[in-house]
C-alpha cells in the first residue's frame, strides 16, 4: 500500500488552512491509503491558531517552521529535502494553502498514482476564476513560454511525484526557481489531470502583477539556454522576414530579456540545497481530536 504526504507551503494563510484541511480530510473518505499532511510555515508573521476536531482520515499533521521567509518555491524545496532526509517512501502531493487547488481532485490523484506510482502527475487548469486582465496576461504568458521553451506550462504546484524521484528534482537549483517548471524539465512522462482553479477560501491574494511577472520569468529561467536559442531564432526570422527596424527592436529586446533571465538564474544558484534544511527552526505536531 502506498503512503502519501501532502506538502503545503504557507505564509500567513492560517485562516485558509482552517477551512482547507477539513475539506482535504473529507475528500479522503473513500481512500484506504495512509495520508499525512505537512505544512511548510514560511516564517509567518501571524500566529498559528489552528486546532481541528473530528478529522478522521488524515493520520498526522506536521508543521515545519522556517526561521527565515524564503517564498513558496524554496519552501516547497525545503519540504522535499526534509522528506528525502527522512527517507520517506511513497507519494508526495504538493498543493497551495489558499484553496485554489481543489481538494476534490486528491482522490483522482491517488487513484491514478496507484496505476504507476513513479510517474509524475500534474493538475492542469482547464479554467480560472480570475479577472479579465489577469486571464489575458496569463494567456500571453502561456504563448510566450511555449515559444521560448516549447513547454505548455498550464499547471502550477498542484502535482504528484514519487519519493524515488526526489534525487532527480533536487539535483539542481531549478526547483528553487519554479517547482512546476522543474517538473516539466525533469519528467517527460507525465500524466495530466484537468481541474478548475478555484477562488481563495479566505482573504485577498498576496500576489500582485509584479510578483506574477517575476514568477513567470523564473519559470522561463529554468529553461534559460533553450529560451536563449529560441529567442535568437526569433531575431533571425525578424531579420529575414520583416524589416530592419523590427529586427533591431527584437534584437535589443531579446538581449535585455535574456540578461534578466540569466540574472534571476544566477541569484537562485547561490542557494545551497544541501544546507536548505538549516533554515528549519522547529517541527510541530498539530493537535486534533480524532473521532
Amino acid at each position: 500500500m502506498i503512503k502519501y504526504k501532502i506538502l503545503i507551503p504557507s505564509f500567513n494563510d492560517w485562516e485558509c488552512l482552517n477551512i482547507l484541511i477539513p475539506k482535504i480530510d473529507e475528500s479522503l473518505n473513500n481512500i484506504t491509503e495512509s495520508v499525512d499532511l505537512i505544512i511548510i510555515n514560511d516564517c509567518s508573521t501571524i500566529k498559528n491558531s489552528m486546532f481541528f476536531k473530528n478529522l478522521v482520515n488524515l493520520k498526522e499533521i506536521k508543521i515545519i517552521n522556517l526561521k527565515q521567509n524564503v517564498k513558496a518555491q524554496i519552501a516547497i524545496t525545503s519540504g522535499l529535502a526534509f522528506l528525502k532526509k527522512e527517507k520517506f517512501q511513497g507519494g508526495i502531493i504538493v498543493m497551495d494553502a489558499d484553496g485554489q487547488d481543489s481538494p476534490e481532485q486528491l482522490i483522482d490523484i491517488i487513484k491514478e498514482s496507484k496505476k504507476n506510482p513513479e510517474r509524475t502527475i500534474t493538475i492542469n487548469r482547464k479554467s480560472r476564476e480570475d479577472e479579465f486582465i489577469f486571464k489575458t496576461l496569463y494567456q500571453i504568458y502561456l504563448y510566450l513560454t511555449f515559444i521560448l521553451t516549447f513547454k505548455h506550462m498550464k499547471f502550477g504546484v498542484y502535482s504528484y511525484i514519487h519519493s524515488s524521484n526526489l534525487n532527480k528534482i533536487l539535483s539542481t537549483n531549478d526547483v528553487c526557481m519554479a517547482y512546476a517548471a522543474s517538473l516539466a524539465k525533469h519528467f517527460k512522462d507525465k500524466h495530466t489531470i484537468f481541474a478548475p482553479r478555484k477562488k481563495r477560501l479566505f482573504g485577498e491574494s498576496k500576489n500582485n502583477y509584479f510578483s506574477l511577472v517575476h514568477y513567470a520569468l523564473k519559470i522561463i529561467s529554468v529553461f534559460r539556454y533553450k529560451s536563449l536559442i529560441n529567442s535568437l531564432l526569433v531575431v533571425l526570422l525578424s531579420f529575414f522576414l520583416i524589416n530592419f527596424n523590427f529586427f533591431v527592436f527584437t534584437l535589443f529586446f531579446s538581449l535585455f530579456f535574456n540578461i534578466i533571465i540569466f540574472l534571476i538564474s544566477a541569484n537562485v544558484k547561490k542557494i545551497n540545497i544541501e544546507n536548505i534544511l538549516l533554515n528549519i527552526e522547529n517541527i510541530q505536531n498539530l493537535k486534533f481530536n480524532p473521532k
